[in-house]
């Protein structure tokens, strides 16, 4: 969880965040603005537009602002944010709780995760209580895979290989099937948590066949 107890004492206040912590980092830009600070939302990497309807996207930087006096390193630990919130009587306004429900929903792999708990539940129905805006939530983050995505999948299913009685399946992938499809490498990575839902699979790997078959990325069932 970042430290969010000593902002009182700077002036202009940088949220370093990436793709996965953003929904945390527009909660928390709504909060600073609160206490009247100057704060930037930095990203140095492209994020994807299915953000783009969570607050202060059209915020974001790609380069540190020189007069900051202060970085935070912005994390996807939704939950302690929330708990900061509830801890600090913060009152979370309807773009905050928007920001928070989409956190949750990422996190949790919409609710799927075997790390959901009661406690995920029961902040989502808070957050809902507070105006959060689940159902644009859903809209953009959940349905919004394009046909490119679907096509890399034909590509990795059909080639796709198990083994170690069927406890890990090999996806195999290559610069022409991107090409082919038109998707990308993030698509790649949803795919294999896709495939991770397998019956029985344990262990999803990501393989690069034309580098001497390398291994990209590898994922666990926890």
């Amino acid at each position: 969880m970042v430290d969010l107890t000593e902002i009182d004492s700077f002036s202009h206040i940088v949220l370093l965040c990436d793709a996965d912590s953003f929904a945390n980092a527009s909660a928390i830009y709504s909060y600073i603005l609160t206490k009247h600070k100057k704060v930037s939302i930095v990203c140095e990497t492209a994020i994807a537009r299915k953000y783009s309807f969570l607050p202060w996207f059209d915020k974001l930087r790609t380069k540190v602002p020189t007069s900051a006096d202060c970085t935070i390193v912005v994390d996807n630990d939704v939950l302690s944010l929330y708990d900061f919130f509830q801890k600090n009587s913060v009152r979370i306004n309807k773009k905050m709780a928007t920001a928070l429900y989409g956190a949750i929903l990422e996190r949790y792999d919409y609710f799927t995760s075997s790390e959901c708990s009661g406690i995920v539940f029961a902040t989502a129905s808070e957050l809902i209580e507070l105006n959060a805006g689940y159902q644009e939530c859903v809209k953009y983050l959940q349905y919004n895979q394009p046909l490119a995505y679907f096509r890399l999948q034909s590509i990795l299913y059909k080639n796709m290989l198990l083994t170690q009685n069927a406890r890990m399946a090999l996806l195999s992938v290559c610069e022409e099937d991107f090409k082919e499809s038109g998707a990308s490498m993030e698509d790649a990575y949803v795919i294999m948590n896709d495939v991770l839902k397998m019956a029985h699979i344990q262990e999803v790997q990501l393989i690069q066949k034309d580098n001497n078959n390398k291994i990209l990325k590898s994922i666990l069932r926890i």
